[in-house]
Parts: structure tokens; C-alpha cells; sequence
């Protein structure tokens, strides 16, 4: 029997048809794009089904069958189309603005299979803070998060002030005390986020969940570029480093504490002597995950729907380390 698999990435299909492109967007979005693409045409007797930008390139797997956005006002109309003829759909969307979680919801009023996380979880890990506090009410090591400026605690060194609903390093500034921290907070009053800057390798893992379990798939490591104070992803190590025991254990405990994760999920964190400590969750296929089939040979679209259908996840593999470049290092920091 034939199925429909609706893969939506929301750069590439649309969810910006009205707004400028930024060309590191626009690529990030296209490489995830044609990753799933790839995986979902690998799927037999399967029909995919795409949102497609016109002003952008058209997707690397023209087998795809490309629903066409011309303008914002077209997206709704076009995602409600891709809904109807879906069997499962597939969201990758930023977490800013509560974007992911509403096409989320979406998803599930239209009474569709979602091969990603639940709208409810997509909503809170949306929010580095209240990530923050879900874990660490389970014990799990998280970066501590500030809001208010006028009571950072007195900690030496560089601080971190971002969006509490950023996506990666969305906004990431790097200051250096806590005075330009609290001044940073000022700056912008709510929304936003301080955090002492935690000196440690600077890592990812990408997880693929279902209904509180998940199996490690890669641990990565992040290249960051540091241009003024400005942090930027320049590039990905993606399965860099072997999974240690420490890196399985917080695996299954984030999946455990939040059971809403379903299929692809990233998190980074910083590998300390004492261990890694959580910077946040993203509940959504990211960046990383686009080298997974070659690191690892799992389709992740494959895999996803016999979690959701069996409940059942692969069995990890050793990864075959892969490099994503996504711009010029002009300073590691």
C-alpha cells in the first residue's frame, strides 16, 4: 500500500516567503531538506511530498513532489494541502517564537502521525530556561540560566547572554564579565538569557527517541567561531567523538525526563572534567543529524516510524565520522 510521507523543512518551504533569506539559513535549511528527502524517497511504496520556496534553488531529489510557496500568504493554504494527502509528517522548524510548536499542534489537530516531538514538548524545550529547570529537576547537569540583571551571582570570567527561545547560537553573545552581562539583559528586557560561560569542549549529540527511551546516534564536535563577541556554528565533527557510558546515560535520562521526544532530537552540551552539562534541547531534527545517514547508514525517517509504529529504535552504530562546514572560522573560541 502506497503511502504519503510530508517532509516540511520551514526555511525551504516557505515559512519565510515574505522575509529576506539569510544565505547561512537558507543553506542550513537545504541540507536538512534534502537529507530527509533522501531518506524518505528510500522508503518503498512511498509518495513524498515537499513545501518548496520558489525563490530558492529546487531540492537536490526532484522525485519529491514540490508544492510551491510564492508568498506568505500562500503558506498556509499550502502546508493545510500537504496535510491533507499526508499519512506522517515530518517538521523541522526553529523553536523561536513558538514556530515549531504551532506547526506542531497543527500537525496533530489534522489527526496526522507526527515523526517528531509533540507539541506540548516542543513548546517547553523551546525555552532554554524552562528546559533548564525540567532537567535539573531530574538531576541531570544544566547550565544555570539568569534572567533577572540586577541579580546575576558574582561569578568570575566570560558570560553568555542569548535568546531564551533561540535556536543554536541564534543572537549568542560572548561578554566578558558580569557586569557586561547584566548590561546586555538591560538592554533587552525579557526574552532573554544569562549564562556564566562554561569552560569545556563545546559538543552535540543527535538522539533518536520514542516514548521515554532513546539511542545515541552520534556525539559531535561544535566549531565555533567568535567574531566580536558574536558566536557563530562554523562547523560540525559529527561523530568526532566516541559515545562514553556518561554520554548514554544523560541520552536515556533526557529522554526519560521529557517522554514528548519523539524521533530525531539534538542536544548540546559541554563536555567539563566533571561531565557533560546540558545547554539545551532541540526538539527537532538539527544541523548535525544531516551526516547521519552517511556516518551511521540509519535512515532517520525509516527508523523514526518504526519507533512511533513499534515502538522500536536501532540498534547504535559506531559512526564513521563526517565534517559539515557552515561558514569561515575566523576565530575559534
Amino acid at each position: 500500500m502506497n503511502q504519503c510521507i510530508f517532509v516540511f523543512e520551514f526555511i525551504t518551504g516557505g515559512g519565510l516567503a515574505s522575509a529576506p533569506l539569510p544565505p547561512s539559513l537558507a543553506r542550513e535549511g537545504a541540507l536538512m531538506r534534502d537529507a530527509l528527502l533522501r531518506d524518505a524517497l528510500d522508503l518503498p511504496d512511498t509518495t513524498v511530498l515537499t513545501l518548496h520556496d520558489t525563490r530558492l534553488d529546487l531540492p537536490a531529489h526532484p522525485e519529491a513532489e514540490r508544492i510551491p510557496v510564492t508568498e506568505a500568504a500562500r503558506f498556509d493554504a499550502a502546508f493545510d494541502a500537504a496535510l491533507t494527502r499526508a499519512d506522517a509528517v515530518l517538521v523541522v522548524a526553529p523553536e523561536t517564537g513558538g514556530v515549531l510548536a504551532a506547526l506542531a499542534a497543527r500537525v496533530e489537530a489534522a489527526g496526522r502521525p507526527l515523526l517528531g516531538c509533540d507539541s506540548a514538548t516542543s513548546a517547553l524545550a523551546a525555552s532554554k530556561s524552562r528546559t533548564a529547570r525540567a532537567l535539573a529537576r531530574a538531576g541531570i547537569a544544566v547550565l544555570p540560566h539568569y534572567t533577572d540583571p540586577d541579580t546575576l551571582p558574582d561569578i568570575l570570567g566570560a558570560w553568555a547572554v542569548k535568546p531564551d527561545d533561540g535556536a543554536g547560537c541564534d543572537d549568542l553573545q560572548r561578554l566578558p564579565d558580569r557586569a557586561a552581562a547584566a548590561e546586555a539583559l538591560r538592554a533587552a528586557p525579557g526574552g532573554r538569557v544569562a549564562q556564566p560561560w562554561l569552560e569545556g569542549e563545546a559538543c552535540s549529540m543527535n538522539l533518536l527517541c520514542v516514548r521515554g527511551h532513546a539511542v545515541l546516534l552520534s556525539v559531535n564536535r561544535q566549531v565555533l567561531a567568535d567574531n566580536g563577541g558574536r558566536i557563530t556554528l562554523a562547523a560540525l565533527a559529527v561523530g568526532d567523538i566516541p559515545a562514553s557510558p556518561a554520554h548514554e546515560r544523560l541520552a536515556e535520562r533526557i529522554a526519560a525526563t521529557l517522554p514528548g521526544l519523539l524521533g530525531p532530537v539534538g542536544v548540546d552540551f559541554v563536555d567539563t572534567d566533571d561531565g557533560p552539562v546540558v545547554v539545551e534541547i532541540n526538539p527537532r531534527m538539527s544541523t548535525s543529524a544531516c551526516a547521519l545517514r552517511d556516518a551511521t547508514g540509519i535512515n532517520l525517517i525509516a527508523a523514526t516510524l518504526d519507533a512511533l509504529q513499534r515502538g522500536r529504535l536501532p540498534e547504535p552504530a559506531t559512526p564513521r565520522p563526517q565534517r559539515i562546514v557552515l561558514a569561515p572560522a575566523r576565530e575559534a573560541a
